[in-house]
Order: C-alpha cells, then sequence, then structure tokens
C-alpha cells in the first residue's frame, strides 16, 4: 500500500493486490483473503494489463470473472494498459484501447502523469470530516493511515488507546468504523 497525491491534490491509498490466477485453489484463496477484501472496499479498480503479453485478453477476461464472484463488478474501474514500451510503434498504434483506459509503462514512466490524472477524474467525491477518536495504540495499521490519508490535528496517549483530532475522508472514517460522531465546529 502507498498513499499517493493527485493533481488535484487530494492523496488516495493505492493496494496493489496479488495477481489473478485462472483457476486457483480453495486454499490459495484463502491465504490471499485480505488482498480480495481489498479489492471489496475500493472506490476504483486499476486493472493493470501486461500490454505486451499476447494472451492479455484471456488474462482480463479471468480478472473480469473474478471481479463479478467478488460482487464488485460494476465498481468504478480504469483499464491500465502497462508496458507499452515493450511493443513496437506500429503494435502501439494497433493497441485498441477504450475511453476508459490509460497507456503506461511503470519501466519508463511513460504516461503515469495522465494515469494519476485519469484516476484523479475517476475517484468518487470524498467529503473530508473533522472528528475526534481514539484507537488502540496495538492497530499500527488504522493509525499509519489516518496519518497517511488524513491530516492530524492533535493526538496524545491515553493508557493503551491514541486520541486524535483528525481532519479524514468519510470513506476513511467508515472504513476504521469511527463515528458518527459530529463535525467539530
Amino acid at each position: 500500500m502507498r498513499a499517493v497525491r493527485l493533481p488535484s491534490n487530494r492523496r488516495v491509498l493505492l493496494s496493489d493486490t496479488v495477481g489473478f490466477i485462472r483457476d486457483l485453489p480453495a486454499g490459495l484463496i484463502a491465504a490471499f483473503r485480505a488482498t480480495f477484501e481489498e479489492v471489496q472496499e475500493a472506490a476504483l479498480i486499476l486493472l493493470v494489463t501486461d500490454i505486451s503479453n499476447p494472451h492479455h485478453s484471456d488474462q482480463d477476461a479471468e480478472v473480469g470473472k473474478i471481479l463479478k464472484e467478488l460482487g464488485v463488478a460494476d465498481r468504478p474501474r480504469l483499464h491500465v494498459l502497462n508496458k507499452i514500451d515493450r511493443l513496437t510503434p506500429e503494435e502501439a498504434a494497433a493497441v485498441n484501447g477504450n475511453h476508459n483506459s490509460v497507456r503506461v509503462s511503470g519501466l519508463t514512466g511513460e504516461g503515469l502523469e495522465g494515469l494519476l490524472s485519469r484516476i484523479d477524474q475517476s475517484m468518487p467525491v470524498d467529503p473530508v470530516l473533522r472528528l475526534r477518536f481514539k484507537l488502540p495504540l496495538a492497530n499500527g495499521r488504522a493509525i499509519a493511515l489516518v496519518h497517511a490519508l488524513g491530516r492530524v490535528l492533535h493526538s496524545e496517549v491515553q493508557d493503551s488507546t491514541l486520541a486524535l483530532e483528525a481532519e479524514i475522508p468519510e470513506s476513511v472514517a467508515r472504513r476504521l468504523r469511527i463515528g458518527p460522531e459530529p463535525a467539530l465546529a
């Protein structure tokens, strides 16, 4: 996971999930449950395709099946056509992306600024709430999430909890099950 600042100055959390593999055994599905839960909570799904792989269409179809099984087939999605640098100019010109795709090269950085702009345009509005709440000190992941995606105005350790006053996106408050507390004046 990594927090990224978008061109609009919003910060979002990107989570790189395990690649979806055809006919995944049940034991591995259980091992990747946390990854699948991340996908189910995503506001926007980036489907990253190795466009240089001759079987990329089949792989994309498999991902589509899994997204449907997870109940997120209708979630906003942006198709990222990666490894465009591996194609000849003729092959690159022949790539039929759609209005919901972006061509990039993770290796050279080509198209990454455009990708951030498209993510910014595609992300739903997520109002920022100013809240007071407590988190257990043992919950480092939640504390890191608040710091990564919010703005901590005040924090104080109280016994085994961290009392916080912070501005955080509503989606983060929901994810951490914070609230419903009234916003501060």
